[in-house]
């Protein structure tokens, strides 16, 4: 065999490579035979975004004091809290361990250390969340099926 058919050969081996890990949806795959090793890695880019402020437009006090006490509650917490569990990853937060079933966790309900508190799917992988102490959840920041960033405030736990 020519050395020009041997680089024919091998760039369609390569190809047939480079094929598999997209259509497969691989990041790596690693071959060796005899003198031949081939190695492919998809080079995945990644970019992460910065929590924006939100900013609410509150009501008059004076009109609705409910509003107003609810507001107060939310801002008392933050990412910085001693329960707060935080998302570890960009990703879509679910609060069930499949549609129509039950939350794991509900407003004021308790938990142990842990405890499933929700799942983050990021690049088709389920994390699972857990409690990091037991008590009971005082907020919960984050909507079923909706997106979450890093560092975002998930639950607070007392």
């Amino acid at each position: 065999m020519t050395k020009k058919n041997v680089h024919k050969e091998n760039l369609s081996i390569v190809q047939q490579f480079v094929d598999m890990v997209n259509k497969d949806n691989l990041m790596e795959l690693e071959y060796e035979a005899d003198d031949f090793k081939i190695k492919v890695v998809k080079n995945m880019k990644t970019s992460f975004s910065t929590p924006q402020e939100t900013i609410v437009s509150i009501p008059n006090a004076s009109e609705n004091k409910e509003a107003s006490k609810s507001i107060e509650k939310v801002e008392q917490f933050t990412n910085k809290h001693p329960g707060a569990v935080n998302s570890p990853m960009v990703g879509t937060a679910y609060s069930a361990p499949e549609p129509g079933k039950d939350p794991f966790i509900k407003l004021n309900s308790q938990v142990t250390k842990g405890d499933t508190l929700l799942i983050i799917e990021a690049m088709k992988v389920m994390n699972t969340i857990a409690a990091p102490k037991s008590g009971k959840v005082v907020f919960i920041g984050f909507e079923d099926s909706q997106p979450v960033e890093f560092d975002q405030l998930l639950v607070v736990i007392e």
